[in-house]
């Protein structure tokens, strides 16, 4: 009985992968959200199968980050509500120097989701994401929300689409936004 449990879940996922898992990945990689990858699909897939789909191809593909490599170095760019084009200037250039594959946000949003969740009884985002949040435009926010952030930092890399959240995420902040180079 185990066995046949096992070999059709495996047999699902075979059958999903080939029907939509590249389709899917392939517009992860343009940047899309969960919400636009379930409009764009031929056929319908349920939200939660698409978004975990997404999560995983995200931590596969070293786009999103559970924990930084050893040795990753700290980038100095997080300045403060005043010196914001200063600070996009800074990402742009370690960008630019380091390369898009080893640029890396810390992204506190798994954290920020549940942040007085507890006290309040209720399943709500937290202040300071609604606060980030609200920088952003609703095609940046799905992306965010899009995302099963786990309840701890992560680390998302400074694909296109990150690099535009983080230079709204950069202005007029009281946060403090981290950046990492994970090099060779």
């Amino acid at each position: 009985m185990e066995k046949k449990g096992y070999f059709e879940a495996a047999l699902s996922d075979f059958v999903f992968d080939v029907a939509a898992g590249g389709a899917i990945r392939h517009l992860v990689d343009r940047g899309h959200s969960v919400e636009q990858i379930v409009k764009e699909l031929d056929y319908p897939v349920p939200f939660a199968r698409v978004e975990k789909t997404v999560y995983r191809y995200l931590l596969e593909s070293g786009i999103l980050l559970e924990k930084l490599p050893q040795g990753a170095k700290e980038l100095p760019v997080c300045p403060g509500p005043k010196a914001w084009e200063n600070a996009c200037r800074s990402l742009l250039r370690f960008v630019e120097e380091y390369g898009e594959e080893n640029c890396y946000l810390e992204c506190p949003f798994g954290l920020w989701r549940v942040e007085n969740a507890q006290e309040k009884g209720k399943a709500e985002n937290g202040e300071k994401l609604r606060k980030a949040l609200s920088r952003l435009t609703t095609r940046e926010q799905e992306y965010i929300l899009g995302i099963r952030w786990e309840q701890r930092i992560m680390y998302h890399r400074l694909t296109a689409r990150m690099r535009e959240i983080a230079m709204k995420l950069l202005k007029d902040t009281e946060e403090e936004w981290r950046f990492f180079f994970c090099g060779m």
